[in-house]
């Protein structure tokens, strides 16, 4: 009887050890990733990559997509500019306040028919300094309304208009509303990240003089817009454009990207209609473009790595987030949710 309790505890304590053993070895495995349900899915034959740049194709079913189609007849920033009746303007003091406490609010005046969205991260040229739209918006027809935003050309106070502009007559009605006449494309992205983030000016003008030095673009206004005017950034990103502009097609049920440099996701935006998405695709292009031409590497990052990154995003975009991340990852109008960010 001795002897086969002795048996009992020996084979009991290799049993443990082994157990302890396994546990150990299986610690250091990354566990699967979960199956986390949402109303998308990457599309994995509809990845396009070109030097330290792949796209990722974010698709949802078609019965996603009617539920959001109220927002394909949305107008984005860069058609409305152009719509008469739409105006931004720098904000007029009235005696509250002094201009030059106006840097970090335009108003908007919508006298148009359509219905406008403004993405954060949005670059307007003109007014007194060109500005980086630091908020989600829809402008409702008939509007009158002020919007935050931020300086992204830090040593220029005077009016500067449209030098294409053909008409004197509508020259001189901007002149005198300050109007912000030009669209400029969506700022980079660690810049949208710092302005969202940080939501302080010093902060979003120093990235974007790190930026445009870094792409021999500084200027005396320090204008992040003056990226056009390095003959070698251009050349880079018009390459780019090129590439994922011809082959980076929307399948119909295409509502946004995962954006990649390295073995680093540089972020995602989802628009949870196709119409929406071919809208901003072009402007968001020139946002994560920017990023690899100025820190970007040899793209190396693994499949495992980006359906964790996608089940990241499925659970943020089902959940309600804490504080103000909630605010920043989610814009929404009507009850729906417009844009999703993760940066």
């Amino acid at each position: 009887m001795k002897k086969l309790a002795f048996l009992f505890c020996v084979l009991l304590l290799v049993a443990c050890g082994q157990n302890k053993s396994e546990s150990s070895d299986t610690s250091t495995t990354a566990a699967p990733s979960p199956n986390v349900e949402a109303p998308f899915s990457i599309n994995k034959d509809a990845t396009v990559s070109h030097e330290y740049l792949r796209l990722y194709a974010i698709e949802a079913p078609d019965e996603h997509i009617l539920k959001h189609n109220d927002l394909a007849g949305l107008k984005n920033l860069k058609e409305a500019i152009n719509i008469n009746g739409f105006h931004i303007t720098e904000k007029k003091p009235y005696g509250r306040f002094d201009d030059t406490d106006a840097v970090n609010s335009l108003t908007i005046q919508n006298k148009s028919q359509d219905t406008v969205y403004l993405m954060a991260g949005d670059v307007i040229k003109g007014g007194k300094q060109d500005r980086l739209i630091a908020q989600d918006m829809i402008v409702p027809p008939r509007t009158l309304t002020d919007i935050s935003v931020f300086c992204v050309e830090p040593n220029r106070w005077s009016y500067e208009g449209n030098p294409d502009e053909t008409s004197e007559q509508q020259a001189a009605q901007d002149k005198k509303i300050f109007a912000f006449t030009g669209y400029y494309n969506v700022a980079s992205n660690e810049i949208r990240k710092t302005a969202k983030q940080t939501k302080d000016q010093k902060a979003v003008w120093a990235k974007v003089g790190e930026w445009t030095e870094a792409n021999n673009a500084k200027s005396e206004s320090g204008s992040y817009t003056n990226l056009e005017q390095s003959e070698d950034y251009t050349s880079k990103r018009n390459e780019y454009l090129k590439v994922f502009l011809n082959d980076f097609k929307n399948t119909n049920n295409t509502i946004g990207v995962i954006a990649v440099s390295g073995d680093k996701v540089l972020g995602a935006d989802i628009f949870n209609h196709p119409d929406l998405f071919d809208k901003q695709l072009p402007g968001l292009l020139h946002s994560y473009i920017t990023d690899a031409i100025t820190k970007g590497s040899e793209i190396n990052v693994t499949d495992g790595k980006i359906d964790r990154y996608l089940d990241r995003i499925k659970r943020n975009y089902k959940k309600e987030l804490v504080g103000d991340k909630e605010a920043e990852s989610k814009f929404r109008y009507n009850g729906k949710i417009v844009h999703f960010t993760q940066l």
